[in-house]
């Protein structure tokens, strides 16, 4: 398949193994960040965003690989932010002015969205593609 035609597809695996990466970093620093008193919590938030960006790259490595499998997991991902973007749109007086995160999140699940359905990203992810 030309390169050209994979494009949607790359750009996709982009954006999901950002996120991806996003969430190993907020793991890291959940982790580091440890109090007394909490840590069982943080450790298991800590954890829980570790495993979300290990299965986000993986997905983005699948769909730059043209795997098929990975499709669902990335959709599902993308779908789920869709969901957090909505929830973030009103500013909270606990966490703050989260607009430009939800904004973020809205925007690059629309565009791995977006890339998924196009036509080439489809066929090359078609379980019968022929070259």
């Amino acid at each position: 398949m030309p390169v050209s035609s994979r494009a949607p597809l790359l750009i996709a695996a982009v954006v999901v193994g950002l996120q991806g990466l996003v969430f190993l970093v907020l793991a890291v620093l959940d982790l580091s960040g440890l109090v007394p008193g909490r840590i069982a919590v943080g450790v298991g938030i800590g954890i829980l965003l570790l495993l979300v960006g290990a299965g986000l790259v993986a997905a983005a490595v699948g769909l730059a690989r043209g795997a098929h499998v990975a499709r669902g997991p990335a959709v599902v991902a993308q779908l789920i932010g869709l969901g957090l973007a909505w929830s973030l749109r009103h500013p909270d007086p606990n966490t703050g002015d989260n607009r430009a995160v939800a904004l973020a999140i809205a925007v690059s699940a629309l565009v791995v969205l977006g890339c998924l359905a196009t036509g080439p990203a489809r066929r090359a992810l078609a379980d019968d593609y022929e070259a």
